[in-house]
């Protein structure tokens, strides 16, 4: 076939092909094996995936096997009846794993057993690379926050890892530590902490990789006999920390009511009321570093249904988890107020849903 089809046009074909053709395609002569590996083809790819964004990758834990499943689900009419499990690259027990976030096809999360690592895995392509973390003393290391994404032109994954130490934290110092590791460069690097003077508000990797940079909620500590809180990001293009304004409605609200993630390309926050309400409002900001902008998206009340919200499918329904006796994924209609059962079910807090994009980008140390 190669023989007859310009290469040019063969490319514009295979780029849009799901990654696992285009894995078995590459067995089928010399000439498609250095065309879907080449770095141009990938990154064409990556790029054409961008506008595909039905999968929903789910990790849930069940006690009947004693392991952890990783299940890339169609976020389409199929939902809840197809998936596919992806073997993870991590053989410890699921209490010591925590995930970081996930953008272009890779996954990062950390392994916190004696010594701690980081793990990246690309699930499709089935490699991963595991990296060190950044130095710390021996006997009772700080508390940390990991942040992962890619520069946004070079598209090379980067980690930032702060530290912080319980010293500095009662001095009110913050951060004491920052280290940037870039894939390629083999090992973690300090870089200024500027433009970072305050609390995050969690040391669990709660985070949103939205254009270009890292968002964690945040407080300022400073406030006397009250509460301000914000969103701290870190940008991976400048390598510079700033600070941008919560909806107005939730700057006085307690920090661990409150949580991030990616709505689509946008940034959105969450804000929990007490458990046994049930409720949840979500805000959006509809043009990135505009807080006027900040909209009112949902307003969730389901007392002794909804637990927390996990993600969200292409179609606009919200994934919520129920908890009784185990967690349950159900699916939000905010125009109906209807929920439907997904089917999928697990045993931990440890049960996320992300969108997730298929990708040919390969791992390096």
């Amino acid at each position: 076939m190669s023989d007859y089809i310009p290469t040019e046009l063969l490319a514009e074909i295979l780029v849009r092909l799901p990654v696992e053709s285009l894995i078995r395609f590459t067995s089928v002569c010399k000439t498609w094996y250095s065309l879907i590996t080449s770095p141009s083809f990938i990154g064409k790819h990556l790029n054409h995936s961008k506008t595909n964004t039905e999968n929903l990758l789910l990790t849930t834990y069940t006690f009947s096997d004693n392991r952890e499943r990783y299940l890339l689900c169609h976020g389409d009419e199929n939902f809840g009846d197809e998936f596919v499990e992806l073997e993870s690259p991590l053989s410890t027990s699921p209490g010591h794993k925590r995930r970081v976030g996930n953008c272009n096809g890779l996954l990062c999360m950390v392994d916190t057993t004696s010594p701690p690592c980081i793990i990246l895995w690309n699930p499709l392509v089935r490699k991963s690379v595991t990296l060190p973390m950044p130095s710390q003393p021996e006997t009772s290391p700080p508390p940390f926050v990991l942040g992962f994404g890619a520069h946004p032109t070079t598209h090379e994954y980067m980690l930032v890892c702060i530290l912080f130490e319980k010293a500095d934290i009662e001095q009110g110092k913050f951060p004491s530590k920052v280290e940037l590791y870039t894939q390629g460069t083999g090992s973690w690097r300090s870089i200024a902490s500027v433009g970072h003077p305050h609390h995050l508000a969690r040391f669990d990797c709660v985070q949103a990789f939205v254009n270009g940079a890292i968002h964690w909620i945040a407080f300022d500590g400073r406030v006397v006999n009250g509460l301000s809180s914000f969103i701290m990001l870190f940008n991976m293009g400048s390598l510079a920390f700033s600070q941008m304004m919560m909806p107005a409605a939730l700057v006085s609200e307690s920090p661990l009511c409150l949580s991030i993630m990616s709505y689509g390309e946008s940034l959105a926050v969450l804000c929990y009321g007490q458990p046994e309400d049930g409720s949840c409002g979500m805000w959006v900001m509809k043009e990135y570093g505009v807080a006027e902008s900040w909209a009112k998206l949902y307003n969730i009340n389901h007392p002794g249904v909804l637990d927390q919200i996990v993600g969200f499918r292409k179609n606009g329904e919200v994934l919520l988890l129920m908890s009784d006796n185990y967690k349950r994924l159900l699916c939000y209609d905010c125009k109906t107020k209807t929920l439907t059962n997904t089917g999928y079910t697990g045993s931990s807090d440890a049960f996320t849903a992300d969108t997730f994009m298929e990708s040919l980008v390969l791992v390096k140390p």
